[in-house]
């Protein structure tokens, strides 16, 4: 059986901007583990295509429970884990079924 040590990164976006946060796995920020698999399936647009979430733009509720895959259900059985590089999730979503054991 595989562990994985997962934590966020929670960071201000720019200057002072809005708070990014970004999921980690082994110490890898997933925006690069994401891009690195894209690029090499040669998938088109790849790369520097995903950012953080920003919970100011949008109420998730709370992280801690958005992250374990609690939710309103206005996502539906997916929740998003990264937006666009543009700071909209909505743009370009990258989306997870979440099963917290």
């Amino acid at each position: 059986m595989t562990s994985n040590e997962i934590w966020f990164d929670c960071r201000h976006r720019g200057d002072g901007g809005p708070l990014v946060i970004v999921p980690h796995v082994d110490g890898t920020p997933l925006t690069a583990l994401v891009d690195a698999y894209e690029n090499a399936a040669g998938m088109r647009p790849a790369g520097d295509a995903y950012g953080g979430l920003i919970p100011e733009f949008f109420r998730f509720g709370p992280m801690q429970d958005h992250f374990l895959g609690v939710s309103t259900g206005a996502m539906g059985p997916k929740t998003p884990f990264l937006g666009c590089e543009c700071g909209e999730w909505g743009c370009w979503p990258l989306m997870a079924r979440i099963t917290a054991t």
